[in-house]
């Protein structure tokens, strides 16, 4: 089989992981979508599965290339772009009868600082880009001088606003790959405090519900490589964030998890050896 890796970075730890595991029986090769040309890839010159590990807009106009070529992309452009406008994101969500905050999309934030705008019972609230990208923003605003200050760094720019939940400073950041389900627990970007490094999680630290909930979400959005942040906590579970394709970074059986749904979208294929002969750490 030959596996094509979409990605500026084809020796990121999950997919170099990957990429081992599939090489002692499978070509993996991987394509830059800043500097790939569209027009040499023929039906002729295609790979039997493509992994998207990009969202640039380069990257969904190759993938969708791909896809109109016949080629089988993991996550297809279309549930790929769907996460890239949180407006969309929530709306999905919410209409799915997902637990998703609830979210408010305006063309600036100086649109929500005007008549007809917040009110001082709407703070504290998150303010976030609409369109999710490096370097977006996320911030928390408790009164309308502080959303004002995001807004002179930002004046133009569309936003979501969500309504801040008290919560422990912490996210429950769950992955799925395939319906395999794998987390840990992180500063949330909204924490005073540094972020450091992820927390792994045992099967006893989470609620079924929350491993539910997080498959339930590649149903609803047709992703099969993804993640779900929720609110740290015991109450109700509370989705405040869903990426495809995520780094997936120091889960164990995760690189495992990848080569084998790369095999089944390729068309057939077993996992190798060294593989299948892992133990395998997940919380489902």
């Amino acid at each position: 089989m030959r596996i094509c890796l979409l990605t500026p970075e084809p020796g990121h730890p999950l997919l170099a992981a990957t990429s081992a595991l599939l090489t002692p029986r499978h070509l993996v090769e991987s394509l830059d979508p800043a500097t790939a040309d569209p027009h040499a890839l023929g039906p002729d010159a295609l790979a039997d599965v493509y992994l998207l590990k990009s969202r640039t807009p380069r990257a969904l106009a190759l993938a969708r290339h791909l896809e109109a070529l016949g080629a089988p992309v993991i996550n297809s452009a279309a549930a790929t772009a769907l996460l890239q406008d949180r407006t969309a994101m929530a709306r999905t969500a919410l209409d799915a009868g997902l637990s998703f905050a609830a979210t408010r999309t305006a063309g600036s934030i100086a649109e929500l600082t005007g008549p007809g705008g917040l009110t001082a019972a709407d703070f504290p609230l998150v303010v976030k880009s609409r369109h999710s990208r490096r370097h977006d923003l996320v911030a928390r605003a408790d009164d309308a001088g502080q959303l004002a200050a995001l807004a002179s760094g930002r004046p133009d720019e569309p936003v979501v606003v969500q309504p801040f939940a008290a919560n422990s400073g912490w996210d429950q950041k769950l992955w799925v790959i395939a319906g395999r389900v794998f987390a840990a627990r992180r500063r949330s970007e909204l924490a005073v405090a540094e972020r450091g490094p992820a927390q792994p999680l045992t099967p006893g630290d989470l609620p079924a519900d929350r491993i539910d909930l997080a498959r339930r979400v590649g149903e609803v959005f047709g992703l099969d490589v993804y993640g779900v942040d929720l609110l740290d906590g015991p109450g109700e579970p509370l989705i405040v964030d869903i990426n495809a394709f995520p780094g997936i970074r120091g889960q164990a059986g995760a690189p495992e998890a990848l080569a084998a749904l790369a095999l089944r979208a390729a068309g057939g294929g077993r996992v190798p050896p060294q593989a299948a002969a892992r133990p395998e750490r997940s919380v489902a």
